[in-house]
């Protein structure tokens, strides 16, 4: 997989190409998403989250409260609450799948990069030569000039901001940026979710709605998709992204959007 996707959906290509792909990255990452696809399908259909007590309970974690991680959710104040919420699930996963890898991650940089990972993606209509995790990573960049954390986790925050929306990330690629990956994974599609206490993982919908997430974040993309053609979206979607969408275990919950978000 690695093979196929070299550099693709880094910070150094996304900021070299503006997260837009060649002729043949865009058929190597298509052929990476078509397998890996082929490899979580399958079980999507038949994976449950674990029963109580035999596995990770993410709602026992909760988000780091440092200077820097309120600064974040302080920026992040104005997106929709879909956006957030979707944010705040996405790390607690990721930091519940790390506990089931025995991964270590700096909290605060795992928090950052899942919080600020779809930052711009309502504003993506706006966007007709770039991807939005570009637009995204360079206002993280701004961002976390305010923090302590060093240069390395930085360039792991936007790493994993660019990288999200590759079919794997490989923890080889770092920490940050694999549970990143799989904990925003895990909130869209369900991916891993056996390894997670099932109850935990309803508590944590009630801790943080889903906001219709799946249902209200996919014509977003699928905009964003037809407005960039050359994009990694435009290719997730022409490889069934959609459908892999309305195929996800929370697409039920999503159907129940309350009537304020409909508006």
């Amino acid at each position: 997989m690695s093979g196929l996707l070299r550099d693709i959906g880094t910070i150094e290509w996304a900021r070299r190409t503006n997260g837009i792909l060649g002729r043949g990255e865009r058929a190597r990452f298509m052929a990476a998403t078509a397998l890996a696809s082929a490899r979580l399908l399958p079980l999507l259909a038949a994976g449950r989250s674990a029963s109580p007590g035999s596995a990770i309970d993410p709602s026992l974690l909760t988000p780091p409260d440092t200077p820097f991680a309120r600064n974040v959710v302080e920026v992040c104040a104005d997106l929709d609450p879909m956006v957030i919420e979707h944010g705040y699930r996405s790390y607690i996963f990721g930091r519940a799948l790390g506990t089931a890898e025995g991964i270590e991650c700096d909290h605060e940089a795992l928090f950052a990069a899942t919080m600020l990972h779809d930052y711009a993606l309502e504003t993506a209509n706006s966007l007709t030569d770039r991807c939005f995790t570009v637009a995204g990573a360079e206002a993280a960049e701004q961002i976390l000039e305010s923090s302590l954390l060093d240069s390395s986790l930085r360039h792991d925050v936007l790493d994993a901001i660019t990288l999200h929306l590759n079919p794997t990330v490989p923890r080889e690629r770092g920490a940050v940026q694999h549970l990143a990956h799989d904990g925003i994974l895990l909130d869209v599609l369900g991916a891993r979710r056996n390894q997670l206490d099932r109850a935990g993982i309803r508590r944590i919908f009630d801790r943080h709605p889903r906001h219709g997430f799946t249902v209200r974040g996919a014509p977003l993309l699928q905009s964003h998709g037809r407005r960039v053609p050359g994009c990694r979206v435009s290719a997730l979607l022409k490889v069934g992204f959609g459908r892999a969408l309305r195929s996800s275990p929370w697409s039920h919950l999503d159907q129940m959007i309350p009537a304020a978000d409909e508006t």
